[in-house]
């Protein structure tokens, strides 16, 4: 998305996010079709399945640690950061670790600044403005969307607030789609772990697993419209605060607190993946 608005703006940005994830998409609706349930009846081959998907997501572990820790502060950001994930689950209190991993990144990780060439090509002032008090207006009426009585308004609030809260990468929504719709038992987990394996292995984004589980959660399957729903819900709080962020980025990015902010939470987001390491285990 923010390299079709630096190409084309906002109808730029649609056409290079729909052109990225609707072949996952439809993959990912046609699996909720098939029969996943006799799949994965027998718990040998959940067990499986668990660990196929353990073994992905501690790779890209280690690869996001070379990245996002390699000064000690960051490590340390880490460190506490798991052990503070491991015991808290409330999505709101996850988004205030990040933020204290922010305030800690600032003042205690080097950061080096960069220059970046953003043409900001059919993003306005106003509109970059109106794209986040949407964004964050959404954000805020999730937990309404949740609550309603009708089980489409709760679909979207739920993948709403996990898109709003998954930060650092794909892998981060599996403990925030645990906590939302395993435990609550919207899905089932044997359901839930297959849908998230095949999603590896496909081409486009990981939130693709969105239309899987929107079309399958529930009482009962909820078909096309669910997977719509869901797909939509997890993509836009983070679609409209990117569009909106390009457009002040050139600006931010000349700020060495900033960037050692952005540093904190990416170090923070390593210690949320490693608890999501465990959480695949405690799928069942």
């Amino acid at each position: 998305m923010a390299i079709g608005s630096e190409l084309g703006g906002l109808l730029g940005a649609c056409a290079f996010w729909l052109g990225f994830t609707l072949p996952s998409f439809l993959i990912m609706y046609a699996l909720s079709l098939a029969p996943v349930s006799r799949i994965t009846s027998h718990s040998w081959l959940l067990w499986v399945i668990k660990v196929g998907i353990l073994l992905i997501v501690l790779k890209a572990l280690g690869g996001l640690a070379k990245r996002f820790a390699t000064q000690r502060p960051q490590q340390v950001i880490s460190v506490v950061a798991f052990f503070y994930f491991l015991f808290i689950s409330n999505p709101y209190l996850q988004l205030v670790g990040l933020v204290v991993a922010a305030i800690v990144g600032s003042l205690f990780i080097e950061t080096k600044v960069q220059t970046f060439n953003l043409t900001k090509k059919g993003i306005s002032r106003r509109a970059a403005l109106i794209l986040f008090v949407t964004a964050i207006a959404l954000i805020a009426i999730s937990p309404l969307l949740v609550s309603h009585s009708h089980w489409h308004m709760q679909t979207l609030g739920t993948f709403l607030q996990v898109g709003s809260l998954a930060f650092g990468g794909g892998h981060v929504i599996l403990p925030l789609l645990q906590s939302r719709l395993i435990s609550t038992h919207l899905i089932a987990s044997g359901i839930f772990a297959s849908g998230y394996l095949v999603a590896q292995i496909l081409p486009g984004p990981l939130f693709a697993l969105a239309a899987f589980i929107g079309a399958e959660s529930g009482q009962a399957p909820h078909g096309f419209l669910g997977a719509v729903e869901a797909t939509f819900g997890i993509f836009l709080p983070g679609g409209l605060l990117m569009l909106s962020g390009t457009y002040f980025w050139k600006k931010w990015s000349r700020s060495a607190k900033f960037l050692s902010a952005v540093g904190g939470v990416n170090a923070a987001v390593l210690g949320l993946l490693a608890v999501a390491c465990i959480d695949i285990i405690r799928l069942h």
